[in-house]
C-alpha cells in the first residue's frame, strides 16, 4: 500500500511509543488510528511481538533477512499499523540522547515496562520533564507505579492472564477471557488518560505522569460485581452467571449455532413471547415478571430453547426483526461476510511489503463526521524510518555491525 495522507482529529499530536507486546501498543495504536503521528521506538532487535505467528508468505525473521517482504506477524500488524519505526538502543548514551531529542518535541511518551526500568536507564519522567515541561508520560504497569500509589506487587511482572486472575475476571467466567481483555482495556484507558492530560496541559502548560495498573483496570471493568458485593457482602459464585439480575439474558441453541437474547425491559419479554407465539408466558406466574423468571429459570430456558432449536440463526434473527436485543454468535468468517461490517467500512485493506497478498485490518470504530480517520501506513518494518526521523530530529543512528 502506498502511504496516503494521515487523517483524523489528532493530527496535531506527536506520540513517542516505547511500548511492547499488546497492552501498550494497543493504546498507542488508538492514537495512530485517530491521526496522531506515532513514532515507535524499538530496541535493535525489535519488539518481540513482531515474531508471533501467523506470518505472511514473504516473511523472514526480524534479525536475519532484511530484504524480506515483512518482518512481523498478524498480532504485531493489528496494533502497529499507522506508526513509524525507529531503532534506538536506550542502554547506549547515543541512543538515550536521541530518545530525549524526540521527547523534547513530543506531546506524549508511552511505555509499558516494569516499574523502575526507564528510571534505571536514566530516562524517567522527571528526566524527560526537564527537557519538556509539557510532556505527558503515560504507562501501563501490571500493578501501577509508585508515583501514583504504592503496591506490594509493584515490581512484579504481569501479563493478561495474571491480571485477569488478580482482578476477578477469571473467577467471574471460570476461565480466561479472550481476546486478551486485560491488555486491551488497560491500553485503552492509558490512551484516554493521556488525551485528558494533554487537554489539561494545553490549558495550564503543565505536563504530568499517569499510569494504568492492569489489576486496577480489571477491577474497574467489573464495576457491577464490585457494587453487588458492596450491597450484599457476598461474592458471586464462580462461573458466568446466566441468571443473576435479568433473564433471559443468555445464549440459546439454533440449528446451526447459537443466538443471544437479552430481555432488559418488560416490553422486551412481551415482544419475545409474541414472536415465539407463546402469549401464555406473558401472564404465567412462572414467567410474568423478571423476578419470576429468575426464580424459575430452568423452566423458562426450556420453553425458549424449544422454540430456538427449530430454526437457524438467520431465521431467528429474521423472526425477531430487531424487536429486542439479539445477536447470532458469529465467528470471524461470519463477521467478514456481514453486511454491517461492509457498510461501516470496518475492514480496511492494506498492502504489506514484498511479494505478499493484500490483507485487511480492523478499522477504527470511532467514526467522525468532520475528521474521518484512515489507514494511511502499513505496519512498519523494524527501523523503517530511521534515516528520515534522525534527519528530522537532528540526531544520527549508528548502523548495526
Amino acid at each position: 500500500m502506498n502511504e496516503v495522507k494521515r487523517q483524523g482529529p489528532l493530527q496535531d499530536l506527536l506520540v513517542i511509543d516505547c511500548t511492547r507486546a499488546l497492552a501498550g501498543p494497543y493504546g498507542a495504536g488508538l492514537f495512530a488510528d485517530l491521526g496522531a503521528r506515532v513514532i515507535k521506538v524499538e530496541p535493535p532487535f525489535g519488539d518481540g511481538y513482531r515474531n508471533i505467528p501467523p506470518f505472511l508468505p514473504d516473511h523472514a525473521s526480524t534479525y536475519e533477512e532484511a530484504d524480506a517482504g515483512s518482518d512481523y506477524g498478524a498480532p504485531f500488524a493489528a496494533v502497529n499499523r499507522n506508526k513509524e519505526s525507529v531503532c534506538l538502543d536506550l542502554k547506549d548514551e547515543h541512543g538515550k540522547e536521541a530518545f530525549l531529542n524526540l521527547c523534547a518535541q513530543a506531546d506524549i511518551v508511552l511505555e509499558n515496562m516494569r516499574a523502575g526500568v526507564m528510571d534505571k536507564l536514566g530516562l524517567s519522567y522527571e528526566t524527560i520533564r526537564r527537557r519538556n515541561p509539557r510532556i505527558i508520560y503515560a504507562c501501563v504497569r501490571g500493578f501501577g507505579d509508585p508515583r501514583t500509589g504504592e503496591s506490594p506487587y509493584a515490581h512484579w511482572p504481569s501479563l493478561d492472564a495474571a491480571a485477569q486472575s488478580f482482578g476477578g475476571l477469571v473467577h467471574a467466567n471460570n476461565n480466561l477471557v479472550t481476546p486478551a481483555i486485560a491488555d486491551v482495556f488497560p491500553g485503552t484507558l492509558m490512551a484516554f488518560g493521556a488525551l485528558a492530560a494533554v487537554h489539561h496541559a494545553r490549558a495550564t502548560g503543565e505536563g504530568q505522569f499517569l499510569d494504568v495498573s492492569m489489576y486496577d483496570a480489571m477491577l474497574a471493568f467489573q464495576k457491577s460485581a464490585v457494587a453487588q458485593f458492596s450491597f450484599t457482602g457476598k461474592p458471586n459464585p464462580a462461573g458466568l452467571q446466566r441468571a443473576m439480575t435479568l433473564y433471559p439474558f443468555d445464549l440459546f441453541p439454533a440449528t446451526d449455532g447459537r443466538i443471544s437474547l437479552a430481555v432488559a425491559q418488560p416490553h422486551h419479554w412481551e415482544l419475545l413471547c409474541a414472536v415465539m407465539d407463546r402469549p401464555d408466558m406473558i401472564l404465567d406466574e412462572r414467567s410474568a415478571s423478571n423476578a419470576a423468571r429468575l426464580q424459575n429459570v430452568d423452566w423458562v430456558e426450556e420453553q425458549i430453547c424449544a422454540w430456538t432449536t427449530q430454526f437457524t440463526r438467520a431465521e431467528l434473527m429474521a423472526k425477531l426483526d430487531g424487536r429486542l436485543p439479539a445477536g447470532p454468535v458469529q465467528n470471524m468468517a461470519d463477521i467478514f461476510a456481514d453486511e454491517h461490517v461492509r457498510a461501516r467500512h470496518m475492514l480496511e485493506p492494506c498492502q504489506p511489503e514484498g511479494d505478499n497478498p493484500s490483507i485487511q485490518l480492523a478499522a477504527s470504530p470511532i467514526k467522525f463526521m468532520q475528521t474521518p480517520t484512515n489507514l494511511y501506513r502499513t505496519p512498519p518494518k523494524l527501523g523503517a524510518h530511521n534515516d528520515a526521523i534522525a534527519a528530522e530530529f537532528g540526531f544520527s543512528i549508528p548502523q548495526p555491525e
